[in-house]
């Protein structure tokens, strides 16, 4: 390859845009989760967790692996029977739990394996005993150099800054791990529907590349959004709204159900987008309900759902899926169509946001993180 062919793939500044291609390769990454060299690793912690007699877990991140670690939680209580805590990594080494102690497993979430604070966090835990585990793409990053064990999930050289099938990789590893932790025959049937799940996501991202543009064309006047979700998917909204906000600049808010309810559906006018997840689970009918209302208010409302239900629902747009994909398995399907949404709402141009690269390229936001986030490779590309 020249110098010159080497160039061009620093950068693209039309569809498809790098990060295009990350989330049409998700459900590939998670096939290869399921070869020998990622459970091996899974097999290993889940065999030192026993051995330790691990009685509690804290789930770590920043930005969205904080929004992977809270869609995690749901199956580490559920299926493991394991007390579980999700914090953001430098509001756990601020604000250090009571209940952590030598019996504690800590796993760090960090696609890069650089972010900042993880390693004083690291060092926190290690002071009192507990057991360190990195979820991250990146064999030699900091952070793995630092941790008792790493699960370690498949990469690439990453061009694009947002966050797509490392978010979902990262979930899917934890998952697995789960499904080691948990005890039969009800972990056998969690582990059978989870290696079910790369296929499925398959015909969901290839059906939704499809759809996305038109999707995008029903939305495309609405000024702001509000996500709405419950459970394991509000983290699903919270990542949704991260990829409107900082690949298109449209201001977007996640919210638990009667959070929104409770004060700001106030707020809601004729104009506005609310995107609702209704996947399977307690707060399903709650949800549909809250899309009736908007709707009823003037709003533009999506609604994401399985397809049996479609009835049920008064909405602008339905975006449904495949029926069976279990509440705690759904945050890893339903993410990726709100991927392609926000992507192709990104190339209507509506701010100076590089998709790719965000505003990263603009001198004084370089200026700025040089400042804020100094040794975080993520933003010194």
């Amino acid at each position: 390859m020249t110098n010159h062919q080497n160039k061009n793939l620093e950068r693209r500044d039309a569809h498809p845009f790098f990060i295009w291609d990350s989330i049409m390769s998700t459900a590939k990454v998670l096939e290869v989760c399921l070869e020998d060299e990622v459970l091996d690793q899974v097999k290993h912690v889940a065999k030192v967790c026993k051995s330790k007699k691990i009685d509690n877990v804290f789930l770590l991140g920043t930005e969205s692996s904080s929004f992977a670690a809270m869609a995690e939680r749901f199956a580490f209580e559920s299926i493991a029977g394991i007390p579980t805590d999700v914090y953001l990594t430098t509001e756990f080494s601020s604000y250090t739990p009571l209940r952590l102690h030598s019996k504690s497993a800590v796993f760090f979430h960090s696609h890069s394996g650089s972010t900042l604070g993880d390693i004083q966090a690291v060092q926190k835990v290690h002071r009192i005993g507990g057991y360190t585990v990195g979820i991250t793409n990146i064999a030699n990053s900091t952070l793995a150099n630092a941790v008792n064990d790493v699960i370690i999930g498949p990469s690439r050289p990453k061009i694009e800054l947002p966050a797509t099938f490392t978010y979902a990789s990262a979930i899917f590893r934890m998952l697995l791990l789960v499904a080691e932790l948990g005890n039969a025959p009800k972990t056998e049937q969690f582990r059978q529907e989870l290696e079910r799940i790369p296929k499925i996501l398959e015909e969901v991202s290839h059906m939704y590349a499809q759809r996305a543009p038109g999707i995008v064309n029903e939305i495309k006047d609405c000024t702001e959004f509000i996500l709405i979700g419950s459970g394991p998917n509000l983290p699903t909204a919270e990542e949704a709204g991260l990829s409107f906000t900082q690949s298109s600049g449209v201001a977007a808010q996640a919210y638990m159900p009667e959070n929104y309810l409770h004060g700001p559906m106030q707020a809601l006018q004729p104009g506005m987008g609310v995107i609702l997840i209704a996947a399977p689970g307690p707060m399903q009918k709650r949800i549909i309900d809250i899309a009736k209302a908007c709707k009823l208010v003037g709003a533009k409302v999506v609604v994401l759902a399985p397809k049996n239900i479609e009835h049920d629902i008064n909405c602008d747009v339905f975006v449904d899926f495949p029926v069976g994909i279990d509440e705690l398995l759904s945050p890893i399907v339903y993410i990726l169509p709100l991927w392609q949404i926000a992507y192709y709402f990104s190339l209507l141009g509506r701010t100076s946001c590089h998709t790719d690269r965000l505003s990263m390229d603009k001198p004084e936001f370089k200026e700025a993180y040089a400042m804020l986030m100094a040794g975080d490779k993520k933003f010194v590309k």
